[in-house]
């Protein structure tokens, strides 16, 4: 991230108009189509933290912004959205901010980590792309490696239910991970690899079992 970047990130105000409507209006479209309800709201932290959803369709984020009314909530998302001009001008608006998935993204790496110390909440969707079969992904080992070198609290979040109309989604905030143990050692691919591992159970946990990948035999 260069300077212009940096000076731009931090001259961002808290909260923004476009963000406030947008997200008021999904409100009432979910409510209404969805009957959208979100339980475990409580377990999220009054300050900085990361947001880790499972990924299914585009309107997750606005899924996500509405289990915190309280703040705004910065995205990472590919890079190949940010190529529009207009989808990269209305992202840019609205905390979003471009990751190259395919390469260690060392600039998404610092804007990511920059959010979380000063203080906002970053919102990662760990599959890196959306899932179409029920099931979630592999995780990727980026988002625990955040985690860990923010030191800032996880909270995993399953979105249950597909966006049709008049079928009910249910938004499931699980509790913070315990991360204690692995902060107390060197951020490294074993440590990285255990949160991963605890974000895959908690999901599991979230979801009745549903976020995990079918068994033999069974797709």
């Amino acid at each position: 991230m260069d300077g212009k970047q940096e000076i731009a990130r931090k001259e961002r105000p808290k909260r923004t108009f476009l963000y406030t409507a947008i997200v008021a209006l999904y409100r009432v479209v979910a409510k209404a189509l969805f009957f959208l309800r979100i339980e475990g709201r409580e377990n999220i932290p009054k300050g900085a933290c990361v947001l880790m959803g499972n990924h299914q369709c585009i309107l997750d984020p606005l899924t996500l912004a509405l289990c915190t009314p309280d703040r705004e909530i910065h995205f990472m998302g590919k890079k190949e959205l940010f190529q529009n001009p207009v989808l990269r001008w209305l992202f840019t608006k609205v905390h979003g901010f471009p990751v190259d998935r395919g390469n260690i993204d060392m600039s998404a790496v610092r804007t990511a980590l920059g959010v979380l110390a000063d203080g906002d909440t970053l919102g990662i969707f760990p599959e890196g792309t959306r899932s179409h079969d029920g099931h979630m992904g592999p995780l990727l080992g980026g988002a625990s490696l955040l985690a860990l070198r923010s030191r800032r609290d996880v909270v995993p979040i399953y979105i249950d239910g597909r966006y049709r109309p008049f079928h009910r989604i249910t938004v499931r905030v699980g509790e913070p991970l315990k991360t204690q143990d692995l902060l107390a050692q060197r951020v490294n691919k074993e440590t990285c690899d255990a949160l991963t591992g605890r974000m895959q159970a908690a999901f599991a946990r979230l979801s009745g079992g549903r976020s995990l990948p079918p068994g033999p035999g069974e797709a």
